[in-house]
């Protein structure tokens, strides 16, 4: 996708250009049943420009919803530490 809107785009750009050229373009999440559209993921960012590619990945990959996060709260490194302080709980049993 950076390499796309490298070649989609012309940096600086502000964020009404970004919406006008490339809004409708829809990101796929990856249980491919939901979709959202750039223009969605960055509309209420209220970031006026965009000085790169770059900084313009970013920001739709730090703002896309739910639906594009995997496993919530897994850590494969050793115990879930919001299980410890109280906090949400994975209960599914995961055979490998």
């Amino acid at each position: 996708m950076l390499a796309s809107l490298e070649n989609e785009l012309t940096f600086p750009i502000d964020q009404d250009s970004v919406i006008e050229q490339i809004g409708s373009v829809e990101i796929e999440a990856p249980d491919a049943r939901e979709t959202e559209t750039v223009s969605t993921i960055i509309g209420s960012v209220g970031q006026e420009t965009y000085a790169s590619a770059d900084e313009l990945f970013t920001t739709i990959l730090g703002n896309v919803s739910d639906e594009y996060i995997g496993r919530k709260f897994y850590d494969d490194r050793g115990g879930n530490p919001s299980e410890t302080a109280g906090g949400p709980r994975d209960e599914t049993d995961v055979s490998f």
